[in-house]
């Protein structure tokens, strides 16, 4: 089982600037109203949308709080970081942003890899025409001082 929970990371932190968003909007006309907690409002959001369980959620809500996105779970409160976080794309965008990382890596090692190939190829014969160059001197040399005898 591996499920990527990154749109339902960016839905709480979207859901979250909507309650603080509207949190003062409105009149409270009755006063027997049960208050119901950003957290529980998110919450039951998340079961009607994206049909998790409560175990999920509280994994979600403390990914959040460990990467400082919010800076309590109990109430619900969303960090300066989050905020500018949801704003630069959130954990979708972080994740695309690595895979076209890790393409742009393997490119970049293909690349090297075909140029050090043609690197090793040019040594090899620069090396080999130097032992010719050397061999020949080497038995240019012999001659002259054998001819000198």
């Amino acid at each position: 089982m591996n499920k990527n929970y990154n749109v339902e990371l960016d839905y709480i932190l979207e859901q979250l600037i909507v309650e603080y968003e509207n949190i003062y909007k409105g009149v409270k006309f009755y006063a027997d109203d049960k208050l119901i907690s950003t957290s529980d409002k998110i919450s039951q959001r998340l079961i009607d949308k994206f049909g998790l369980k409560e175990w999920e959620i509280n994994v979600l809500f403390s990914t959040l709080y460990i990467d400082k996105f919010v800076k309590s779970i109990d109430p619900l409160t969303i960090s300066l970081e989050g905020l500018v976080f949801f704003n630069n794309g959130g954990y979708v965008e972080k994740a695309e942003l690595k895979i076209k990382d890790a393409i742009r890596m393997e490119l970049m090692q293909k690349e090297m890899k075909k140029y050090s190939l043609g690197l090793m190829i040019f040594t090899a014969i620069v090396a080999f025409g130097t032992l010719i160059s050397a061999w020949f001197f080497a038995i240019e040399i012999i001659k002259h001082y054998e001819g000198l005898k």
